[in-house]
C-alpha cells in the first residue's frame, strides 16, 4: 500500500480546517437565529427540521476540525496525531452519527416538499411525518455508531476517526493482521450503501413523485375549469 507523502499527509491534516469552521459558524448562526431572534419560525416543520439538520452539522464541522489531533499519539503518516483511544472513539462515534444524519436531514427536505404540495402546504395534514423523520435519523445512525465503538471498529482513518481497521486496509491484506474492527468491513459496506441511498436515491424519487403530483393537480384543475366552462 502506497503511503502519503509529507505533502500529502499535510493537506491530510490541515487542508480541511477552514473549510471545517466556515461550517461551524454557518451552523451555529443558523442555530443562534431560529432559537434566540426568530423562534416564531420554529412553528413550521420546515424550520424545525433545518434547526435539526444544523444541529448535526456543527459537531460534524468540529470532528472535521480537530481532525487527525484525535488520533492516537505516534499514528504512522498522520500528521499531528496527539490523542488517545478515548479521544479517537469520541470523534469517531459522533462523525459516524452525523456522516449520514446531515445528508438525511438534506433528503427528508425532498420527502417535506412532497407531502407539502400534495396537501396544499396545509402542515396539520402531514405533520405526522415530523416524528418519523426524526426517528429515521435515530435508526440509521446510532446503531451503527454504537455497534462500532462496541466492536473497536473507530480507528484513525483518513482525516478523522472513522469507522475502520487498523491499521487501515488490513482487512483486505491477508498479509497484514487486524489488530482493531477486522471483521466489520460487510457491515463498513452496507453502511456505505445507506449512505447513497440517502443521498442519490432519495432526494430525486421525492422530486419525481413531487412533479407527478404538481401535474397531476395541474391537469385536475384544467378538467375542473372545462366542465365549468361547458356549465
Amino acid at each position: 500500500m502506497n503511503q502519503p507523502t509529507k505533502t500529502q499527509q499535510r493537506a491530510i491534516a490541515y487542508a480541511i480546517k477552514p473549510l471545517a469552521f466556515l461550517s461551524f459558524l454557518s451552523g451555529s448562526y443558523v442555530i443562534f437565529h431560529l432559537l434566540t431572534r426568530r423562534r416564531d419560525k420554529l412553528k413550521r416543520m420546515y424550520h424545525r427540521i433545518i434547526l435539526a439538520m444544523n444541529m448535526c452539522v456543527v459537531p460534524y464541522a468540529i470532528a472535521d476540525f480537530v481532525g487527525t489531533w484525535a488520533m492516537l499519539k505516534g499514528t504512522p503518516y498522520r500528521l499531528g496525531a496527539a490523542g488517545n483511544q478515548t479521544t479517537c472513539d469520541v470523534q469517531g462515534f459522533f462523525k459516524v452519527i452525523v456522516f449520514i444524519a446531515v445528508p438525511y436531514y438534506y433528503s427528508s427536505l425532498s420527502v417535506y416538499s412532497c407531502f407539502a404540495v400534495r396537501n396544499s402546504f396545509k402542515e396539520e395534514n402531514y405533520r405526522y411525518i415530523e416524528k418519523w423523520i426524526h426517528l429515521g435519523a435515530l435508526f440509521v445512525t446510532f446503531p451503527f455508531a454504537t455497534y462500532s465503538l462496541k466492536t473497536e471498529f473507530i480507528n484513525p482513518g483518513v482525516t478523522v476517526c472513522f469507522s475502520e481497521e487498523f491499521p487501515k486496509g488490513c482487512a483486505l491484506d491477508p498479509d497484514i493482521p487486524c489488530e482493531r474492527g477486522g471483521d466489520n468491513v460487510i457491515l463498513l459496506q452496507i453502511y456505505g450503501l445507506i449512505s447513497m441511498a440517502i443521498t442519490f436515491v432519495i432526494p430525486p424519487v421525492a422530486l419525481l413523485v413531487l412533479r407527478h403530483s404538481i401535474k397531476r393537480a395541474s391537469l385536475d384543475e384544467q378538467m375542473s375549469l372545462g366542465k365549468k366552462k361547458v356549465i
